[in-house]
């Protein structure tokens, strides 16, 4: 049963690259016909009788954070397929991993335990919940395709999971490192000093964002000043404010800020109106922001760039992809690669309609 898939064709079009995850897909009711074309007899059943498209089918959606309304877009997304294609008579049930590893962990294992065939899990690190997956799908036959997160599996056996989709962390770097870039061009700023926040509990998300934004940087100006820091607090508004505060008082000149997301990029912006100095720096976003978005329409000269991630394609697309390997069979790339990430500056900010993007935080 093939269902509508134009929508996600035209989000993500050109999306999928790489070779196929051999093992990813497998099942244990994977049957080899007479032609040597590997199909799966979950196409029109599983081994406990279940027939997609005609049975209601339980899909899990394990949420690395439902604190942030980002990845309520996700949800939103994934739901969005399902009205879109009520043939497939899909149910969901979303977890809360709050952030925290083993919750991630105990969702699984709930979702399973509810009946979920298949699972959308945003992971909360790149390595942990791993052998949970493993098990479970030897177990259970449970399909999975993991989101926003790329997972990194010492054996390349225990990459269960049916496809990636995410956005290019590198590129999201890349991407505010331009608008810095354009700016600093447009000041005739030659060696700026750039205060960057990452958050090391991100783990290789974080690498890759400041590691594409100090390449931008750093190619079109050598002399540029980057100063990392680490924000070990919360990883929220109020942590990144108090960081901020003590680097401004450490440092007498800063020329602009950008951060890992919108979050940190927000608190240090706080901290600079706090301490009056926010009129001689630039702030550039990540992620998606109601607050940041204000900010450049209404003309704030402080805020120079907000870059898009949109979790509702993000969303959208993985439930695509779950469904397609699951209950069609159909054999998934590695990784189905997002759009690249834009910039909304106060240049093209009113070509946008963001007040009506019900997943800004």
């Amino acid at each position: 049963m093939r269902l509508k898939s134009a929508a996600v064709a035209m989000l993500a079009a050109g999306a999928l690259t790489l070779t196929a995850c051999g093992n990813a897909t497998s099942d244990p009711t994977a049957t080899e016909p007479a032609n040597g074309t590997t199909t799966s007899t979950t196409e029109a059943a599983g081994s406990d009788g279940h027939v997609f498209g005609e049975d209601e089918t339980l899909i899990g959606g394990s949420i690395f954070t439902l604190q942030y309304a980002w990845f309520l877009g996700a949800q939103e997304g994934m739901e969005k397929w399902a009205e879109e294609n009520p043939e497939a008579k899909v149910r969901f049930q979303f977890e809360d991993s709050q952030q925290d590893i083993q919750t991630n962990i105990s969702n699984l294992e709930n979702l399973v335990a509810a009946g979920a065939k298949g699972i959308v899990v945003f992971p909360t690190d790149s390595r942990a919940i791993i052998p949970t997956m493993v098990d479970l799908h030897k177990r259970n036959g449970t399909q999975f395709v993991v989101g926003d997160y790329p997972q990194q599996p010492d054996d390349p056996a225990d990459a269960v999971w049916n496809t990636f989709v995410g956005h290019d962390m590198v590129a999201l770097g890349e991407t505010a490192g331009q608008v810095a870039v354009d700016y600093f061009e447009s000041a005739g700023k030659k060696d700026p000093t750039i205060v960057y926040i990452s958050v090391p509990t991100s783990g290789e998300v974080s690498i890759d964002r400041f590691e594409g934004f100090s390449k931008v940087v750093l190619e079109a100006f050598p002399d540029a000043k980057i100063i990392e820091e680490g924000d070990t607090g919360g990883g929220d508004r109020n942590s990144a404010q108090s960081l901020m505060e003590n680097v401004l008082q450490r440092e007498p000149v800063i020329d602009l800020v950008a951060g890992h997301n919108d979050a940190e990029v927000i608190g240090a912006y706080n901290a600079a109106v706090g301490a009056n100095r926010a009129a001689e720096i630039k702030f550039v976003g990540i992620a998606g922001d109601k607050e940041v978005l204000q900010y450049i329409q209404d003309g704030n000269e402080s805020w120079i760039g907000e870059v898009l991630q949109d979790p509702v394609v993000l969303g959208y697309t993985a439930m695509d992809a779950l469904w397609k390997s699951m209950a069609e069979g159909e054999e998934m790339p590695e990784q189905y690669d997002l759009p690249k990430p834009e910039a909304i500056t106060p240049a093209n900010v009113a070509d946008y309609d963001w007040q009506n993007w019900s997943w800004l935080g």
